[in-house]
């Protein structure tokens, strides 16, 4: 999923350059969403926000800001940074203590900044009561010692994607009943007549967020309910075991060096069968190749030995920060930006997907209404986050941003044995 960017007309953008803290974030003009009064009358609320990877989202988000600073008397202030410098601006916000009141937390839970995170248990308790309730795994990215420490907002799904022409020419099927066994054959037939899969094996986000998933299909955790590292070994042997045949059988080599933007290029360009990413490649090719589009359809992920059912996601939650001198404005902006989730939906063509329960009523905003997304509707029924079984600590995250699980697997492809990668994965774990 690459990050991409398009300016707006008429309005002033702030981004934070790559730099060390030392030297501090660079910062360029923010955008600036204000009401008629003096500076000196006015409250400001800053925010610091994941620059979205549909440009139509963040220009929905500045009209959001502006519609909010009108209701509530205030300015709002803006920034849109990178994936890749996300956490440097945050850091640098908590080393000078100040700088933003809003923080956006990409891929990561409140564990990660807990002593510097306002309890927003009641923002939680009030959505959740008007909304209908959080889905499952929300109040585990977002609950420290008994306290919500941020409001998870919405997570990006990771379906499957096939071209459906390559896998009738090999006589292959995939459907609700699909399991990773009867993967593992069809990918061993469309690799032979030169339409491999493509599942990222390599230090890029989007193989973490693809091979978590297949473990936990198999039964294979790494964290017991309460978040501490409990390696389910047979059940982990066995996953590397059919992740490496499923490497020499389906794939390429190439999968061991890809990074996000290398998936989307290889389903769209025609070259692969079957990928698990969101569906910024389904768009791709509609734009781009027509002929391959017609062919690709949007798969729920498939079945593990049990008939457990695993989709993974990158989940995109909200702080306020301790230190923050706006904390009832931020709390307030929190809540409206919650309620208003819909339509940040719409706005970012489907992509964001909404942890409310009253928000997955159907028909959903655009997956709703095309019929080769529907399905997607249903993904809150399966999808399992980061930590799974137990919440989203640090070192569930620390495993996430160091590659941990991708680097097992990767070991095993290359001829590791997979309890020796397993081993040095738990020594990894137990080190953070």
């Amino acid at each position: 999923m690459p990050d991409r960017r398009k300016s707006r007309n008429g309005l002033r953008r702030r981004d934070f350059l790559k730099g060390t803290l030392a030297a501090g974030a660079a910062l360029a003009a923010p955008v600036i969403f204000t009401r008629s009064a003096s500076a000196q009358q006015e409250r400001v609320l800053k925010v610091v926000h994941w620059k979205h990877f549909v440009p139509d989202y963040d220009k929905w988000f500045d009209v959001f800001a502006r519609e909010f600073g009108e209701k509530n008397k205030c300015r709002v202030e803006v920034d849109y940074v990178a994936t890749a410098d996300l956490p440097t601006a945050i850091a640098a916000d908590i080393s000078r203590r100040g700088g933003h009141d809003v923080f956006h937390l990409n891929g990561t839970g409140a564990w990660l900044y807990d002593n510097i995170s306002v309890d927003v248990t009641d923002v939680a308790n009030r959505l959740a009561k008007e909304f209908g309730g959080w889905i499952p795994g929300a109040s585990g990215i977002a609950e420290v010692r008994g306290k919500w420490l941020c409001i998870p907002h919405w997570f990006i799904r990771y379906p499957f994607i096939i071209n459906r022409g390559y896998f009738k020419q090999v006589g292959a099927d995939y459907n609700d009943k699909t399991t990773w066994q009867d993967l593992l054959k069809a990918g061993t037939k469309l690799k032979q007549a030169g339409y491999p899969f493509g599942i990222p094996i390599s230090q890029t986000p989007d193989s973490n967020d693809n091979l978590f998933p297949l473990m936990l299909s198999f039964n294979a955790h790494l964290f017991d309910k309460s978040g501490n590292v409990a390696f389910a070994k047979k059940e982990i042997v066995d996953v590397l075991r059919f992740g490496e045949q499923l490497f020499k059988d389906t794939m390429t080599d190439e999968v061991l060096s890809w990074d996000d933007t290398s998936n989307n290029r290889f389903i769209a360009s025609g070259k692969g069968s079957l990928i698990c990413n969101p569906i910024s490649a389904y768009r791709t090719a509609a734009k781009d190749n027509p002929d391959v589009y017609k062919n690709l359809e949007i798969q729920k992920p498939p079945l593990g030995p049990s008939g457990e059912r695993t989709g993974g996601a990158r989940t995109m939650s909200y702080g306020i920060y301790s230190f923050s001198k706006e904390q009832d404005l931020a709390r307030e902006f929190l809540y409206t930006m919650n309620k208003e989730g819909l339509r940040g939906m719409e706005a970012s063509t489907g992509y964001n997907h909404p942890f409310l329960k009253a928000f997955l009523k159907k028909p959903m905003p655009v997956i709703g209404h095309e019929p080769k997304l529907e399905l997607e509707q249903d993904f809150a029924d399966w999808v399992k986050f980061i930590g799974y079984p137990g919440p989203m600590t640090k070192t569930a995250t620390s495993m996430y941003a160091k590659y941990v699980i991708p680097t097992m697997f990767a070991e095993v492809c290359k001829g590791k044995a997979p309890r020796a990668a397993m081993e040095e994965a738990e020594q990894k774990l137990r080190a953070v």
